[in-house]
Order: structure tokens, then sequence, then C-alpha cells
């Protein structure tokens, strides 16, 4: 199984309404237990990709590629898209599997920016 290896990143952890809630009289709630493992949802952020170029004016998927690479991301999500395992090595919980929670969305080009994006999420859920 492929391993996302950008790791540059700020993130954040999505928990999901897990329990099955019933409001009854008198402001009292009852919540049931989950019945099955929470799939957790990771937002990361990154700031700072970029575009490279061969000097023939092919893409370049080598240079930087797990730091800023943004023709290397791209390819690696054209690989995995909405269906393929892939590990996530999270800061707190480690290795954990995960497929994209959401297509891809290459963000604007800045301008005079040298291949430079706007900075951009990417959304994973856990695959427990």
């Amino acid at each position: 199984m492929d391993t996302f290896q950008w790791m540059k990143h700020l993130f954040e952890t999505q928990y999901p309404d897990s329990s099955t809630r019933i409001q009854f009289g008198k402001g009292y709630t009852f919540a049931a237990p989950p019945t099955a493992p929470d799939q957790r949802v990771f937002r990361l952020y990154f700031k700072g990709f970029k575009y490279y170029v061969n000097t023939d004016g092919t893409l370049d998927i080598t240079t930087n590629q797990y730091d800023d690479n943004l023709g290397a991301l791209e390819t690696f999500y054209q690989t995995h898209r909405l269906s393929q395992n892939f590990l996530y090595i999270h800061p707190a919980w480690g290795s954990v599997t995960v497929k994209f929670f959401k297509p891809l969305q290459v963000p604007k080009g800045i301008a005079s920016g040298n291949g430079m994006v706007e900075d951009f999420t990417i959304d994973l859920m856990e695959q427990p």
C-alpha cells in the first residue's frame, strides 16, 4: 500500500457524530453508544505548493517530490482517486489507512508566482 508522503502541512481531526441521540421530555437526552468504529476525517492544510516544469516544458514530478511539488501530489491523487486506500502518517495516531474523502481541488495559480498556487486543503477519511 502506498504512503502519503507530503508531511509539510497543518492538520485537524474531525470526529463523526457516531451516536444515536433521542430527546426526551424535561431536557433529558439519551445517547446510544456507537455500533461501529468512528471514521475520522483528517483535513490537511497546504501552502507554498507549485508546479515544476522540465527544460523541455513537460511536468516535473521529481523535483522536491514530497516537499512542495503539486504535480507529484496531483499524480498521487490520480492514482488513488476516491477508491484506493493508502497510508497517512498522522502526527498523533501514527500510520492510518485512509482514502481521499473528496476530489482534489487544485487551487488558482498565483500571478507571477512561477507555478505556485494558492493555499489548499485535502480531506482524507479513515478506513477502519
